[in-house]
């Protein structure tokens, strides 16, 4: 019996949790499937191993720019409040449900899979970190509004997450086929918010306009960039955040480093995140697609990826930045009036949702809706995403008392409100 749980610990933690290493196998058993070459088999996976390590390089240097200086706001209105983090929040979440958490994923993902071979949704979810952060917002909130335990909590969950995984991808796919080609679908917990910038932007804008052709003034002509426009937005950024919170505030991060210059290298730190990440997803979606071809040919026929939020990003990149900047504006409109009407769960803006989600609805948008349809679909998501955790904390259980909580658009909207129908039901909670 030891030696089973080790060999499951170790396929769990060390294959299905590590995305360079599961994306790695996938590639890999898809280019075996079609008889490549053994260099070509070597070179495709290598480079999908190599892509997603970029990605998340990129993606931890970002988010490594951002955390201390989003950290600033809380401390400038001096209280405690929630911040949306998934990886923070299932790091937290672990010490109630580890045990039943990871074989609810399990058990979801092989459900999962049944669910593509018999149903006409041909999406198969590959986003492993994702799908183990939903399996642990199920476990936390069914054994806190209904009581579940045990086998009924896994088993429920699991049968749960394997609806979402199979529907979603499809749902999003509608829209996203449009500007993929419908190589690659959405694995990822924001397809409210994708598809409602679909829904939105044409209100405003068109696709001509994208944000990526926009026509600039010659002393503008390099901003045609998103790397400069990122590295000149995000320090001016950082700068008004930072005169907002203080010099005594900001010395605390800066250590020896003025406390100017920290802001601006923060803010070019933060932009080169993007670049990083953006030549990942390049890489990444140059191997994995033609991989992938092999496995749905041979296992699951006509089946297509689910991937991870960053590799739309490419598709539209200055839809992107600009869905991002919407995002956060709204993340600190919704801080502000929770703080004005003393709400009692005052929601801090969330990196990861403000970013990853807003870049996402900045692509959709972008792509239905020009410029405009890309900041009016990020400030949308941004309003969602924030009011929605005000609802969803209560629900947690002991980890509404953490200070941090699940962070997409799909857990405060639609998961959201299921739950709630839940708890009327029961009447537990």
């Amino acid at each position: 019996m030891e030696v089973l749980r080790s060999i499951l610990n170790f396929i769990i933690w060390q294959v299905l949790d590590q995305a360079p290493v599961f994306l790695g196998l996938i590639a890999l058993v898809g280019f075996l499937l079609q008889r490549k070459s053994f260099s070509e088999v070597v070179e495709g996976t290598l480079k999908t191993i190599v892509g997603i390590v970029i990605l998340q390089v990129g993606a931890k240097t970002l988010v490594g720019a951002i955390t201390p200086v989003n950290g600033l706001l809380m401390k400038s209105f001096g209280i405690v409040g929630i911040v949306p983090a998934n990886e923070a929040a299932y790091g937290a979440a672990l010490k109630w449900v580890a045990n039943t958490a990871v074989i609810t994923f399990i058990v979801g993902f092989l459900f999962h899979v049944l669910l593509v071979l018999i149903t006409p949704f041909k999406f198969v979810y590959l986003t492993g970190h994702m799908m183990l952060f939903m399996a642990t917002l199920l476990n936390l909130v069914l054994s806190n509004i209904l009581g579940l335990t045990g086998v009924p909590l896994i088993l429920v969950s699991a049968a749960l997450c394997a609806i979402y995984w199979t529907l979603m991808p499809a749902w999003v796919n509608k829209y996203s086929r449009k500007f993929t080609g419908g190589d690659v679908a959405l694995g990822h917990h924001n397809a409210v918010g994708a598809v409602l910038a679909a829904k939105l932007a044409p209100l405003v804008g068109k696709p001509e306009d994208s944000a990526d052709n926009l026509k600039l003034p010659k002393f503008l002509s390099m901003f045609g960039d998103n790397t400069i426009v990122m590295a000149t937005v995000m320090p001016v950024l950082f700068l008004i955040i930072g005169l907002a919170s203080g010099q005594p505030a900001v010395s605390q991060l800066s250590g020896n480093q003025n406390w100017v210059v920290w802001l601006i290298m923060q803010g070019i730190w933060f932009a080169a995140g993007i670049a990083i990440l953006l030549m990942g997803v390049r890489m990444f979606l140059a191997a994995i697609v033609p991989a992938f071809k092999g496995i749905s040919e041979r296992v699951i026929p006509g089946a297509i990826p689910a991937l991870d939020a960053p590799v739309f990003y490419s598709y539209a990149p200055m839809g992107a930045i600009l869905g991002f900047l919407s995002n956060l504006a709204a993340a600190i409109l919704v801080t502000v009036f929770l703080i004005l009407v003393k709400s009692p769960i005052v929601v801090f803006p969330g990196p990861i949702p403000f970013f990853f989600d807003g870049c996402l609805e900045g692509v959709f948008g972008d792509k239905y809706g020009g410029w405009r349809g890309a900041i009016l679909a990020g400030f949308v998501g941004g309003l969602l995403v924030h009011l929605g955790v005000v609802f969803l904390t209560p629900l947690t259980g002991p980890l509404a008392e953490t200070g941090v909580m699940f962070s997409n658009i799909d857990q405060s909207t639609i998961w959201t409100a299921f739950f709630w129908l839940l708890k009327l039901i029961a009447g537990r909670g």
